[in-house]
């Protein structure tokens, strides 16, 4: 068997050239949608849905930027016993603003009570984060950290 080696029938500028022009067709289909979704009006929160639904929502929202409603959607799927909604929450809370600007406001507080929550409903994960923020509190300069239990 022998190879032969033959010049490229068309140039390698041809494929790239078609793959910037999908690209840029790609884009403007994005930035479309992207403005439909900023226009479309939020789901209303008391809509007929499922703790798990909710939750599903809710990081919806937090990848659209939507912090707000995140927030809300979050404590309504935690109040209703969602162990993950109620772990998110709580580093959510913990974050505060350091990560979602002046949406959320950071509660240690309504954190470890949500940590709590989770860990009653056998969130595993939720018990080694709740292990370490005790951990932290111990430490000299974690005595700031929430001593009383939160009420909401």
């Amino acid at each position: 068997m022998r190879f032969e080696f033959r010049p490229i029938a068309t140039p390698i500028a041809t494929p790239i050239a078609t793959l910037a022009r999908h690209a840029r067709h790609g884009l403007f289909i994005a930035a479309a949608l992207s403005g439909a979704l900023a226009q479309a009006a939020p789901l209303p929160l008391d809509m007929a849905t499922t703790s798990e639904q909710r939750f599903q929502l809710a990081l919806e929202a937090q990848t659209a930027g939507d912090y707000a409603s995140m927030l809300a959607l979050l404590r309504q799927a935690a109040r209703d016993g969602e162990p993950q909604a109620q772990e998110t929450l709580a580093w959510i809370l913990l974050a505060g603003p350091t990560l979602y600007g002046t949406a959320v406001k950071a509660d240690r507080c309504e954190a470890v009570h949500w940590l709590r929550q989770a860990v009653a409903k056998g969130n595993q994960t939720a018990k080694s984060q709740l292990d370490f923020l005790n951990r932290l509190r111990n430490a000299p300069s974690g005595k700031m950290a929430c001593t009383s239990e939160w009420e909401g």
